[in-house]
């Protein structure tokens, strides 16, 4: 499984290529940004989670305790992703 740095780098690879394909990109992603100001709707935002279990390996949204509707920013995608990791490298 994937290091917490790992998986804040590959979340931020992801939003920017997904941004890429589908507008004009982004130049430096920080964290702090809101999804909806990036230009992620709901479809884009389905597509990048959908990438994002294919890449890192897990679904933190197939949890009880993480709901997509509770993920407003960058950092809490990449909080949301970290936390499943974590619990992976634990019970391995």
């Amino acid at each position: 499984m994937l290091a917490n740095p790992d998986v804040r780098t590959l979340v931020m690879e992801e939003i920017r290529t997904l941004l890429l394909e589908d507008a004009d990109g982004v130049e430096a992603l920080t964290g702090h940004e809101e999804l909806h100001e990036l230009g992620l709707n709901s479809l884009l935002l389905a597509r990048l989670v959908i990438q994002l279990e294919a890449v890192v390996g897990v679904d933190p949204f197939a949890r009880e305790d993480v709901a997509i509707s509770d993920v407003r920013s960058v950092d809490d995608l990449v909080a949301a992703y970290e936390s499943v990791a974590a619990g992976a490298v634990g019970a391995s």
